[in-house]
C-alpha cells in the first residue's frame, strides 16, 4: 500500500490506520497549496499541488513492476484554493496514454481509478492525492496482460454505507446503490455465518436487490450512465443467496442476459455459503447497453444481485518513446537541473510532449527537435549523440563552456544547428 498526499509534507496515519506520505519524492515541479473550502471527505484533500507552468506534469511512481496488477486511484478537490471560484478542467494520462478528463468542483471531490497503470500525468492544472494498491495475480484476469481497466462502477447493492478498507483488504471503494425504483433490498437472514472471501468484502455481499414484487420474473440491472459509449467493457457480477430456505429449495434460478442475449451456460442459482460470479474479460458493448436477470422456468422467487464491478478496457496502448532516446534525455537531465522537472514519457501522447522537444509519429516515437534555447544552461554539453533522429538542435542563449563537441557533427538527419 502506498498513499501519497499531494502537496502534503511528512508522514501521518489516518483514521483507517493507512499511512500517508508527502509527494516530494515523486514529482519535481508544481507548487503546494491548501484549499479554502476544507474537505468534508478527508484530511488529504485539504492539501494539493498545482502546476501553473508546464503543459504536462507527471508523477513517477517506482516499484509498480511490469506484470503485476496494481490499482491507482487519483482524487481531486479544487476547494477554491486560489480564491478565484474557477474550478479547472484537465486531462489525466497514465504511461503516456489517455485516461480521463477531470472536471473539478469547489465543493465536491472526485476520483478516477485504473488497474495496471504506473506513471501518472496531467495536462494543465491539477491537485490530488494518489493511492496505489497491489492485487493478487489471479484477480481481474484479462485476455491480454497489457489490458488496462478503467473503473466505471463498483456497487454493493443494498448496502447502507460505503465499503472500503479495512473491510476490503485491497481498499477498493464499494458504493452503496441508494434508492432504485421497483426493487427492494434483501438482507442476509443469518449473520452468524457469513463466508469470508478475499476478492470481495463480506459487507458488499450481505445485502442484495431483488424485484419489489415476489411474482416478478425479471430484474433489470441499474446501469444508467455506465455504458456511456461504444467500447469494450470488463464486468463482474456477484450473486449470493441471502435466504437459506430459498437456497435449500432452489427457489431462485435465472439467466444473465446482455442486450437480450443469454450469456451464461448454466442457470445461476446463488449459493448460500459462498458467492457465484458472472464475468466477462472484455465484451464490446454499445452506448446504452442493458443487462437483465430473467428467471428460468422452475424458479419461484425473482432474481437477486449483490454487487457488481464494471470497467472500460483500454487496449492498443502506446509503447512509449524509443528507449535509446529516453536514455539520452536522461543524460541531459542529469547534467542540467533546469530539465529535471520533466518526467513521464517524453513524446506521448501526441500534443503533450515535453516543452523542449518535438517528436515524430513512429510507433516508438523518435525525438526530432531539441530546443534548449534560453534555459540558462552552463557547463560542457554531455554526449547525447544517441538521439540519432534529430533534425534540429537549438542551444542558443545559454552559457555553455568547453570545446564544441565532435558528436554534434554525427547526426545523420540534422538540418539545423
Amino acid at each position: 500500500i502506498l498513499s501519497i498526499d499531494c502537496g502534503g509534507t511528512g508522514e501521518h496515519t489516518d483514521a483507517l490506520d493507512i499511512k500517508w506520505v508527502g509527494d516530494d519524492s515523486y514529482i519535481k515541479t508544481g507548487k503546494a497549496a491548501h484549499v479554502q473550502n476544507l474537505s468534508k471527505y478527508s484530511q488529504e484533500l485539504n492539501s494539493l499541488r498545482y502546476f501553473p507552468s508546464q503543459k504536462k506534469s507527471c508523477y513517477v511512481i517506482p516499484g509498480i513492476a511490469t506484470g503485476k496488477k496494481h490499482m491507482v486511484r487519483a482524487s481531486f478537490f479544487y476547494g477554491n484554493y486560489d480564491g478565484k471560484l474557477s474550478p479547472p478542467s484537465f486531462h489525466l494520462q497514465f504511461d503516456g496514454n489517455t485516461w480521463a478528463t477531470v472536471d473539478t468542483s469547489s465543493t465536491d471531490s472526485y476520483y478516477r481509478e485504473c488497474l495496471r497503470c504506473s506513471d501518472v500525468a496531467g495536462t494543465g492544472t491539477l491537485h490530488l492525492h494518489f493511492e496505489i494498491r497491489e492485487f493478487e495475480p489471479r484477480m481481474y484476469e484479462t485476455d491480454d496482460q497489457e489490458d488496462v481497466l478503467l473503473r466505471k462502477s463498483r456497487i454493493a447493492f443494498g448496502a447502507a454505507d460505503f465499503v472500503r478498507y479495512p473491510d476490503d483488504p485491497y481498499d477498493r471503494y464499494w458504493h452503496p446503490s441508494g434508492k432504485i425504483d421497483e426493487v427492494i433490498t434483501a438482507t442476509r437472514d443469518n449473520m452468524s455465518f457469513i463466508p469470508k472471501t478475499t476478492d470481495i468484502p463480506v459487507k458488499a455481499l450481505v445485502h442484495a436487490i431483488t424485484a419489489a414484487s415476489s411474482k416478478a420474473t425479471t430484474l433489470t440491472v441499474p446501469t444508467s450512465g455506465i455504458f456511456s459509449e461504444d467500447a469494450t467493457y470488463y464486468y463482474i457480477f456477484y450473486f449470493m443467496e441471502v435466504l437459506e430456505a430459498a437456497y435449500q429449495n432452489k427457489s431462485r434460478s435465472f439467466d444473465f442476459l446482455v442486450d437480450g442475449i443469454k450469456r451464461n451456460d448454466d442457470p445461476i442459482i446463488p449459493p448460500y455459503q459462498w458467492r457465484r460470479t458472472n464475468y466477462n474479460q472484455g465484451r464490446y458493448l454499445t452506448a446504452g447497453s442493458n443487462i437483465s436477470l430473467i428467471n428460468t422456468a422452475n424458479a419461484s422467487l425473482p432474481p437477486i444481485l449483490n454487487a457488481m464491478e464494471i470497467f472500460k478496457v483500454q487496449r492498443g496502448l502506446a509503447n512509449g518513446t524509443n528507449e535509446q532516446d529516453v536514455n539520452a534525455l536522461k543524460v541531459l537531465q542529469g547534467q542540467y537541473q533546469q530539465l529535471q522537472s520533466w518526467a513521464g514519457d517524453p513524446c506521448f501522447p501526441a500534443g503533450s510532449t515535453w516543452d523542449w522537444l518535438k517528436c515524430n509519429t513512429d510507433d516508438l516515437p523518435r525525438v526530432t527537435e531539441l530546443d534548449l534555447s534560453g534555459l540558462g544552461l552552463s557547463s560542457p554539453l554531455p554526449d547525447f549523440s544517441s538521439l540519432t533522429a534529430l533534425e534540429i538542435i537549438d542551444l542558443s542563449n545559454n552559457s555553455l563552456s568547453g570545446q564544441i563537441p565532435d558528436f554534434l557533427g554525427t547526426f545523420p538527419y540534422l538540418k539545423e544547428l
